[in-house]
């Protein structure tokens, strides 16, 4: 016992001597990157997502790219993009201009196809042009904070209030569907059609649901309290799949469980993203209308 305690006080001893030697500035840069470890967890080791692995981010292995956040990245100031729509999951999407096959005309009612998409941040407009499985195209416009659609077969136009659209969270989202996507759904680098993607996947009963999805899953667990999403929604498949581009992190093809949505971007035009006549001189008679209906009337004494 006398030699183990003579030999520790003998290297307390050295190392105490070691220290006074270092500068006092090392000293102090020292005793700093430690303060900053303990304060910062990016900078604490232990703290490294790739060792300690959470919820919120699972295991990375060495080397694997990993994606930025925000995890789904808006599409640029100005974008174009079209969504083929395809609900047999085993039937590859359709391709833009690409006609739709008419067996799948035939056996379904009338479904969207595809989604066209312009955006221009700038004047905060956008245009949706769904294509119909009978031939038939819907435009829609949110322009100055108002959502413009068409009625069915063109019988004039009508502001979309609580209306079900795809256009009703884009001032929000360029990307509402994906809403659910955060890093515990990471599964790593997969190849898609030879290209390296960001994949993510998630059962469909434990996604988080999102917009008219959770409002119905809210109203039916009022009557049924073992309601579950699965029975609710009854997908074709309970793996739900995301794939991003890895350098521009836009989605590229997802599979909630029962729509297979397939995403292309192109060039925007050149033009900047402005709504036809009719749009405008709707939005302009409503505007008036509103105008004269909430001007109060004019009281005695007024002039």
């Amino acid at each position: 016992m006398l030699h183990n305690f003579s030999t520790s006080r003998l290297l307390a001893n050295l190392l105490l001597a070691l220290w006074l030697a270092i500068p006092v500035a090392a000293q102090d840069a020292t005793q700093d990157a430690t303060q900053d470890a303990t304060q910062d967890p990016a900078k604490d080791p232990a703290k490294d997502p790739a060792k300690d692995p959470t919820p919120e981010s699972p295991p990375v292995k060495p080397g694997q790219l990993v994606p930025r956040l925000p995890l789904v990245a808006s599409a640029p100031v100005r974008a174009e993009w079209t969504i083929q729509l395809s609900a047999d999951l085993a039937v590859p999407a359709v391709r833009p201009g690409q006609a739709t096959p008419v067996a799948l005309v035939a056996s379904e009612s009338r479904t969207a196809n595809s989604i066209e998409f312009s955006k221009d941040a700038v004047t905060k407009a956008y245009r949706l042009r769904t294509r119909w499985n009978d031939g038939d195209t819907e435009d829609e416009w949110i322009v100055a904070g108002s959502h413009v659609a068409e009625r069915a077969s063109h019988h004039g136009l009508y502001i979309v209030g609580n209306e079900s659209s795809a256009a009703r969270e884009l001032p929000l989202s360029d990307f509402p569907e994906l809403a659910w996507v955060d890093m515990s759904h990471y599964r790593g680098v997969k190849l898609l059609n030879g290209k390296k993607t960001f994949f993510f996947s998630v059962q469909f009963d434990q996604k988080r649901l999102t917009g008219e999805q959770a409002q119905l899953m809210a109203f039916s667990k009022r009557s049924d309290p073992k309601a579950t999403p699965t029975k609710i929604f009854r997908p074709k498949v309970q793996e739900v799949t995301l794939y991003l581009d890895t350098i521009s992190q836009l989605p590229l093809l997802y599979n909630d469980g029962m729509i297979l949505r397939r995403y292309h971007f192109t060039q925007p035009s050149e033009e900047r993203l402005q709504p036809p006549a009719k749009i405008v001189e709707f939005l302009r008679a409503r505007n008036e209308a509103l105008r004269i209906r909430l001007t109060p009337p004019a009281g005695p004494g007024s002039l």
